[in-house]
């Protein structure tokens, strides 16, 4: 499904990638201590992606994994991963110097392609820009074997 050559982290590239320190947790409404302790755990981390973003992945209920970013320099969350995805399926290769994740696996919830048309359940790798706190959907490709290896 991808319409012209996958993206590369260095189309994406961010300079300066912040070194620290880490500002704490920014407490979040309706939020859980687990989520909690998970967040404050990622924090305690180096910066690793998108230049001052820590993206880390957390289980969302059943065998589902989200992903979630937290901004190093101010605490807070700034978003998730659009979708939840199969624990068994899902990895996420990214970079700290760039704004290209890509995010592989089965998604949980229905699945569009870059232009909205509604998308059968499948495994895929799937290329995000993350601009202005979310994830902008580059394009995707459909995945015939196993989904690739986590980080």
């Amino acid at each position: 499904m991808a319409f012209a050559a996958d993206p590369t982290f260095k189309d994406y590239t961010v300079t300066p990638v912040f070194t620290g320190p880490n500002h704490k947790l920014v407490p979040q409404e309706n939020s859980s201590p687990m989520m909690d302790q998970a967040r404050v755990q990622a924090l305690k981390g180096k910066v690793n992606f998108a230049g001052h973003y820590i993206l880390h992945r957390l289980g969302c209920g059943g065998s589902a994994i989200c992903g979630e970013v937290l901004d190093a320099q101010t605490g807070e969350v700034v978003g998730g991963l659009p979708n939840a995805y199969d624990g068994s399926t899902f990895g996420m290769v990214y970079q700290p110097d760039s704004r290209l994740i890509i995010v592989s696996g089965v998604t949980l919830d229905g699945e569009e392609d870059a232009q909205g048309n509604a998308l059968e359940s499948g495994n895929r790798d799937r290329y995000y820009e993350f601009v202005n706190n979310e994830f902008r959907l580059l394009s995707m490709t459909d995945v015939e074997s196993s989904p690739m290896d986590e980080e």
